[in-house]
């Protein structure tokens, strides 16, 4: 079986340590992001092992077959497809990727009304993903039926393609397959293939209220803007209020967060375009987030 896909010559001393800063700058980004504790604890799993993998295919050690496959599942909102990115940017800082790069899809770009169409689409996003990662969302949707017509030939067909395309290609592409936890559990045990395949299962929690709360003050310092400390209390309670209300798994989790401070800023501007003479504020002024947007926008909830 071809090797292509890994980097096998041995590497001068330049270029270990190339290899490595730019691994702990990778690793530094994903440690940085906020909870998913034991979505770490397995990434930093595979981590170990994909590094011991390259170091013996770098000295002509036989290793056999891997299967770097996984299964993200958990509520939307929970940070998959983020996860899903920077793995692919560890296996190429590590050096078994080639480009690390990852192509995310869904249903719908796998799927087509025409006949046959289906696995030609998943071909092609399969070649766009080789040397990196396959991402697909809501992958159990693929394995879905209609009460009337049966089972999804179109997605069935897609599946088969997918379980082919991943054998022939092992050594030079990662599929991540995402999606809900029951309906990920069915979907790969509905299927003899899939589950061979699909070796590893990282579960993503939802967030507490205080992670929660990091992350939409993260949003706020990515968007240079700034809150008072009236705002930022209400800001905490409001969303220590979101959080208790998520009492099922549609919950958005980070998603919802997003909405919220997206649903803040034309409040903001809002004020500020009705201020007097707004054009001499301070730039900080023009970018603080004040208690009267914030209860505009809970109210709005």
């Amino acid at each position: 079986m071809s090797n292509q896909g890994f980097i096998k010559t041995k590497k001068s001393r330049s270029e270990v340590v190339e290899k490595r800063d730019s691994l702990t700058e990778v690793l530094k980004e994903f440690e940085d992001m906020i909870g998913l504790d034991a979505v770490k604890e397995e990434i930093n799993k595979l981590i170990a092992f994909a590094r011991l993998i390259t170091l013996r295919r770098e000295r002509d050690i036989p290793t056999g077959a891997i299967n770097l496959h996984m299964v993200f599942s958990g509520p939307p909102g929970t940070g998959k497809t983020e996860v899903a990115r920077k793995v692919g940017k560890l296996l190429k800082s590590i050096g078994l990727l080639r480009k690390g790069h990852c192509v995310e899809v869904d249903r719908a770009a796998l799927t087509s009304v025409y006949a046959n169409s289906g696995a030609q689409l998943m071909k092609d996003k399969v070649k766009q993903a080789l040397d990196g990662v396959l991402f697909i969302d809501e992958a159990y949707t693929l394995s879905g039926s209609d009460p009337l017509s049966g089972p999804d030939k179109s997605g069935q067909e897609v599946i088969d393609t997918l379980l082919k395309l991943m054998e022939d290609n092992r050594e030079r592409l990662v599929v991540i397959a995402a999606g809900y936890t029951d309906e990920m559990r069915r979907f790969i045990e509905s299927n003899v293939g899939l589950k061979s395949r699909f070796s590893r299962m990282v579960e993503f929690e939802s967030y507490d209220s205080e992670e929660l709360f990091d992350i939409f003050k993260l949003m706020v310092r990515k968007g240079h803007y700034f809150l008072t400390e009236e705002a930022e209390e209400v800001c905490r309670k409001h969303i220590q209020w979101m959080a208790k209300q998520a009492r099922d798994s549609d919950f958005g989790n980070a998603r919802a967060i997003r909405g919220f401070f997206e649903q803040l800023l034309p409040l903001q501007a809002e004020r500020i375009a009705f201020t007097p003479n707004y054009e001499l504020m301070s730039n900080e002024e023009l970018l603080t987030i004040e208690l009267e947007d914030v209860v505009k926008a809970t109210e709005e909830d």
